[in-house]
């Protein structure tokens, strides 16, 4: 994996880094910005809806999320890539608008409506609710690895699943002001930050069954958090 750490050095421009090919697995772990930049900013410390300091963590690429194992070749709707990044006993949870996975228990709908947010037409209206304990979403921002800016950290969470939509693209649960949309259609060579997810199924099961798994919250286990 090729990764990138820049501490906050104003000299250091992002766009040496642009990399279109969603083949190619790409992190970057440093200082995020509000507003489009090229070069980090000040902070990597997020507040929670309710108030909790979190510390934004590492962009990855879709196929570094998935291990190497989610480029061009994972290329139909709602396949779930075969690995994720996360540790043993947690996986990215699902997305997609359908398929085998889709709101089965491993899934942001499943977890959302399990938790009573409601849905409507246009996503899950009430994003205080998920920025909020137990589920501590952050504006984690994002870094766009083909133009090598950082941007919206104080504005917009964006998470992979493990969910393909297509060679280029991937479902990711996206949050704004009143909105959240939890099979948000990504470029895979966006970099967006990991929610790993752990689950009290047989381990081996890791697509899926007719068991109800139990969601467990990472934020205070998993460093790969963002």
């Amino acid at each position: 994996m090729a990764s990138v750490y820049v501490s906050g050095d104003p000299t250091k421009s992002l766009k040496q880094f642009q990399d279109v090919d969603v083949d190619h697995d790409h992190s970057y772990y440093g200082l995020g910005c509000a507003s489009s930049s090229d070069i980090p900013c000040t902070t990597r410390i997020v507040q929670t809806f309710d108030g909790e300091n979190q510390k934004n963590g590492v962009y990855y690429t879709f196929q570094a999320a998935a291990s190497g194992s989610g480029g061009k070749s994972l290329s139909d709707d709602n396949t779930n890539s075969p690995d994720t990044f996360c540790p043993l006993g947690w996986q990215l949870p699902y997305s997609g608008t359908g398929g085998d996975y889709y709101d089965k228990s491993r899934s942001w709908n499943k977890l959302f409506t399990t938790y009573t947010i409601v849905f409507n037409s246009t996503g899950y209206s009430e994003d205080t609710k998920i920025r909020a304990y137990p589920f501590s979403y952050i504006y984690s921002g994002f870094y766009i690895w083909g133009t090598g800016d950082l941007k919206s950290q104080s504005s917009a969470g964006n998470y992979w699943s493990e969910t393909s939509t297509s060679r280029a693209g991937s479902g990711s649960l996206s949050i704004w002001s009143s909105t959240i949309l939890a099979s948000y259609d990504r470029n895979k060579a966006d970099g967006y930050p990991l929610r790993c997810v752990k689950f009290l199924a047989s381990l081996h099961r890791r697509h899926g069954g007719k068991r109800i798994c139990e969601w467990r919250s990472c934020k205070k286990l998993i460093t790969i958090q963002g």
